[in-house]
């Protein structure tokens, strides 16, 4: 088992902006790199064969190991689009090993051991592909039998639409024969707003890492 991570460089104003009114500018980035560290410490837990980064910009590798430290197989992303990139990053797990791969969006700040152990218990039993589906759009993690570069031909907008799963669904349904067997995680909230944040923070269970990151213990900032 392999896990890919993409991943964007935690730089000012490029990441999190939605999140910059109830953390600041340095707050949103701060938030941003401890969901990075959250994902990579939660693929290293998984055992994986092979833990690859796809990040980008693509002048951000030594920044990259800065952060997530050594071990890992980083490269930048290629491609147009997210369908471009994922191809071509999930195209480049698969030549080095046959599957089955874990594909993770650092965006949830309770991933856990669960998310990662219930996609391969589903690959394991015959699923060939996994979706796990955040609630406002997109997925945080998706788990790959073997290559299936004819189920990510979606339209860009679809791969961050509410509509993801569904539109996934009937591209497994429709373009291969027979059917692909498809198995859904639970929906997650994932850490895109100010709401998703203060969600997070109330979570008991929220991991020190990220409490810290997105605020627990400071004051709270005033409403906008």
């Amino acid at each position: 088992m392999n896990i890919l991570i993409f991943a964007r460089a935690p730089r000012r104003g490029t990441v999190r902006l939605a999140l910059e009114p109830l953390l600041g500018v340095d707050g949103a980035v701060r938030a941003h790199a401890a969901l990075l560290v959250h994902a990579v410490n939660w693929a290293r837990a998984l055992g994986p064969d092979g833990l690859y980064i796809a990040y980008e910009p693509a002048d951000a590798g030594p920044e990259m190991t800065a952060l997530l430290g050594e071990g890992l197989i980083s490269f930048p992303q290629v491609g147009e689009g997210i369908a471009g990139r994922f191809r071509h990053a999930v195209g480049r797990v698969f030549e080095d090993h046959a599957g089955p791969v874990l594909i993770a969006w650092p965006d949830l700040a309770t991933l856990g051991p669960a998310h990662g152990e219930m996609a391969l218990a589903d690959l394991a039993k015959g699923a060939d592909v996994v979706l796990g589906p955040v609630f406002d759009g997109g997925f945080y993690l998706l788990g790959l039998a073997r290559p299936l570069p004819q189920l990510f031909s979606l339209a860009e907008q679809a791969w961050r639409s509410t509509s993801a799963v569904g539109l996934v669904l009937a591209s497994a349904l429709r373009e291969s024969r027979p059917p692909l067997d498809v198995g859904v995680l639970r929906v997650e909230r994932a850490i895109h707003r100010p709401a998703d944040v203060r969600a997070a923070l109330a979570d008991p269970l929220l991991s020190p890492l990220l409490a810290r990151a997105l605020g627990r213990g400071r004051p709270a900032p005033p409403p906008p």
